[in-house]
């Protein structure tokens, strides 16, 4: 009996951090999805493709760099989706300058758990502003500072360096290239609502945090 409560509690905590991500980080901004072109990076195996096309997109390109969760995209089933959407196994700095080489615009651009993992995310930031996106959307772990610095980060469960920036630090990155930050506000979640989303409440070291990036003075 103690496993299979273990098994629920477990569950519960999935489902309700799935539903949490999606309200705050796609609902929130369905009149900015819906009819639109996403282009999302850090793709994992294509499920967040399939949030953006509920959520109305017309085009969603997502870009993962593992071929392995590329490869579970075709286990999927076909909900009548599919058709609106592509997955590509790439390098996420590579993939968003050969989009901009091409002329290609996006209105949205998401990039979760993906700062960290290319070796200039000021480049990748500036590569993203000149897809000319109406909206950038960021989810992510962030060093928990109030200077704009990025550090080296290396765990047991993520044993590749990682860079992991600053919250400052992405601010100043979106700054120079002419696009606002606002910061998400996962405060406003009832505590006993927050169920399985503890990594965005942590006060030391590290926590994950939300921003969106919209055009300002430097684009308008």
């Amino acid at each position: 009996m103690t496993g299979s409560a273990d098994g629920d509690a477990q569950r519960m905590m999935m489902v309700n951090r799935l539903h949490a991500r999606h309200s705050m980080l796609v609902d929130e901004f369905r009149h900015v999805v819906a009819d639109s072109s996403v282009l999302h990076l850090g793709a994992e195996d294509g499920r967040w493709c399939y949030t953006f096309a509920s959520a109305g997109a017309l085009q969603v390109v997502g870009v993962e760099a593992s071929a392995e969760l590329v490869r579970r995209f075709e286990r999927y089933p076909d909900v009548g989706l599919r058709e609106r959407i592509e997955l590509r196994c790439a390098s996420y700095l590579e993939e968003v300058e050969a989009e901009v080489a091409a002329d290609r615009q996006y209105d949205v651009v998401a990039l979760f758990d993906v700062l960290e993992e290319v070796a200039d995310p000021a480049r990748l930031i500036a590569a993203v502003s000149r897809l000319r996106p109406r909206l950038v959307i960021v989810d992510g772990e962030f060093v928990i500072s109030d200077e704009p610095v990025i550090q080296l980060v290396s765990t047991p469960s993520h044993p590749d360096i990682r860079k992991l920036p600053s919250p400052a630090a992405l601010e100043a990155m979106a700054d120079a290239v002419g696009l606002e930050p606002q910061w998400l506000d996962w405060a406003r979640i009832p505590e006993d609502a927050r169920i399985g989303l503890s990594d965005y409440y942590r006060v030391e070291g590290r926590k994950r945090a939300s921003a969106i990036l919209v055009p300002g003075r430097l684009s308008s």
